[in-house]
């Protein structure tokens, strides 16, 4: 089986999953022959909506990732390998275990990026033929220890996902440790996935009622099919089933205090085993929270082992060690700028951009009346630049016309999506090792030049003043993301970018945000910079949107 094969069963295997803790008296059934027709159907209602999921992807109607309805249960699955991860970690010591813990850290959102991007290679016409025994046998529906992926498959994955970790080949981990680690996984990720949902449902369960209730019309669906046609199955004992769903769906159509009742209830009578792993390995954090939160705090850790050594006399930093410090000056920048309860992944929509030229200017003798003549007029490239091709072909590969990928500017009018785009950029350059984000809040920004500003502000927030001299070591490696130029407007009545950019700082590379009537008042400002517009939501992204924000507010 591929890469893809296993992505796919672990898809499926978790809507099954889903289904198995959600109703778990219905699915015991009242003899062996009822209890396999149902885990039959359920593991068939996930294996079609995998399937119209990827099919989405695959026609362009969709950007929820592989995850049925939505995102929540594919990211469900990234925090039950990142938790197992994290246990394997544990286990070792010195650059090993912070290797492993650095691939934990990022597994659940590369869990979800790699599904996606795996999973939409091909279409899987066997799912809708109901040859679901290509994916997974009966015993698997529920991936029990049995049913999960070997040592090999999930050794494969974790290979993918340090790779995603650590662009360049990954991170180096012994073949011996991953083996390892990929027998971990395979012994405990099921136990993990269902405390997973155990802590979900009790946080947040109203979020899974549009998905539970998806996966629970299904089946009914299709027992209703097997009632009528009484294909071999005690039709009494089957109503008295298709009774008790409807039952369910009456709660899962409720209010949402109903709703998180409901899941409330699931939660409590939900036994992982995962507690008992734990404790086996000797490992004090019992839950899944835990443990990602215990990475939050290794990020905590490094960067306060990097400062103690830090010498001001001698202020040497290695690229390395910039890398965290950078992260952890970023991280109070995930929360929304119109809603800072919210956190930008919970419900970012990536919009699309388009290039921006600077308008014409008429030669001597030409007139405006002329139609002929093509000045007097802003141009732009109509063609829209989806966000993952401006990443790739604009800011990692240069391909625009005036700076090569070095200045970029982008505008948008209020609330269009300026700073989250910024936002995404800094995790952009994060997660692919591409060098130092700085934020810069330009309604903030007093000092003189920036230069000042990294030295009298920046460094002293990092906790490493005096490290300027460093900086400039890797100025080549440094992203000034600079947000909001309008908010400038205020103090400086003609704010050109090329007054801030003064100094060794003319090496780094800079993103800026800025209101579209700023640059159209005055082009000049971006001198030398390549102008994108954001583009507004189309419909199918404003309908994701708003189901991600209310998921939030509910």
């Amino acid at each position: 089986m591929g890469v893809g094969r296993s992505l796919l069963k672990l898809t499926i295997g978790g809507g099954c999953v889903l289904g198995s803790v959600a109703f778990p008296p219905l699915l015991a059934g009242e003899g062996i022959a009822l209890g396999t027709v149902l885990a039959t159907t359920l593991g068939s209602v996930a294996a079609g909506n995998t399937a119209n999921a990827i099919d989405a992807l695959i026609d362009g109607r969709g950007d929820e990732g592989v995850s049925l309805e939505n995102q929540d249960l594919t990211k469900a699955v990234g925090k039950a390998i990142a938790a197992v991860i994290t246990l394997a970690a544990k286990q070792q010591r010195a650059k090993t275990r912070q290797y492993l813990e650095k691939i934990a850290a990022q597994a659940k959102d590369n869990w979800v990026e790699l599904a996606q991007q795996e999973l939409i290679r091909q279409r899987y016409p066997d799912l809708r033929e109901a040859q679901l025994d290509q994916f997974l046998t009966p015993q698997e529906y529920q991936l029990t220890l049995q049913g999960n992926l070997t040592d090999t498959e999930w050794g494969d994955i974790f290979i993918r996902l340090n790779m995603a970790a650590c662009k360049g080949g990954g991170f180096p981990i012994s073949s011996e440790v991953r083996q390892q680690v990929a027998e971990l996984l395979h012994t405990t990720f099921p136990k993990a996935l269902r405390e997973t949902l155990k802590e979900d449902f009790a946080k947040d369960g109203k979020a899974w009622a549009g998905l539970t209730l998806q996966l629970l019309t299904g089946m009914q669906a299709q027992l209703s099919q097997l009632q009528a046609s009484q294909g071999g199955v005690n039709t009494e004992e089957l109503a008295q089933i298709l009774k008790q769903f409807l039952e369910v769906e009456t709660q899962l159509r409720g209010s949402v205090t109903q709703q998180q009742a409901f899941f409330n209830k699931i939660s409590h009578r939900i036994e992982s085993g995962f507690t008992e792993v734990c404790q086996q390995l000797g490992v004090m954090e019992t839950h899944i929270t835990q443990l990602l939160q215990g990475l939050e705090n290794t990020l905590e850790s490094l960067v306060a082992e990097i400062q103690s050594h830090f010498d001001a006399a001698n202020p040497n930093l290695s690229l390395e060690e910039w890398r965290p410090l950078a992260q952890l000056m970023l991280a109070n920048r995930q929360a929304l700028t119109a809603n800072p309860s919210f956190k930008r992944v919970d419900v970012y929509v990536p919009l699309a951009l388009v290039e921006c030229r600077q308008t014409k200017q008429p030669q001597p003798g030409q007139t405006q009346e002329n139609p002929a003549q093509e000045f007097g007029r802003e141009e732009e490239k109509i063609t829209p630049i989806a966000e993952d091709e401006f990443f790739n072909q604009v800011l990692q590969q240069g391909q625009s016309p005036k700076s090569q990928g070095r200045r970029i500017a982008v505008i948008g009018e209020p609330g269009s999506g300026k700073t989250t785009r910024l936002q995404a950029i800094a995790d952009w350059i994060l997660a692919e090792h591409l060098g130092i984000p700085i934020w810069i809040e330009l309604a903030q920004f007093t000092e003189p030049t920036l230069v000042d500003y990294l030295q009298e502000k920046w460094l002293k927030l990092a906790g490493v003043e005096g490290a300027i001299p460093s900086l400039q070591d890797h100025k080549e490696h440094l992203w000034l993301l600079m947000d909001g130029l309008d908010e400038m407007v205020a103090r400086i009545e003609r704010p050109h970018v090329s007054q801030l950019l003064t100094g060794w700082v003319q090496s780094a590379r800079v993103v800026i945000t800025c209101r579209v009537n700023v640059w159209e008042a005055d082009q000049n400002a971006f001198s030398g910079f390549d102008v994108y517009r954001n583009l507004p939501f189309e419909l199918e992204q404003m309908e994701t949107f708003i189901r991600r924000f209310f998921a939030q507010t509910d």
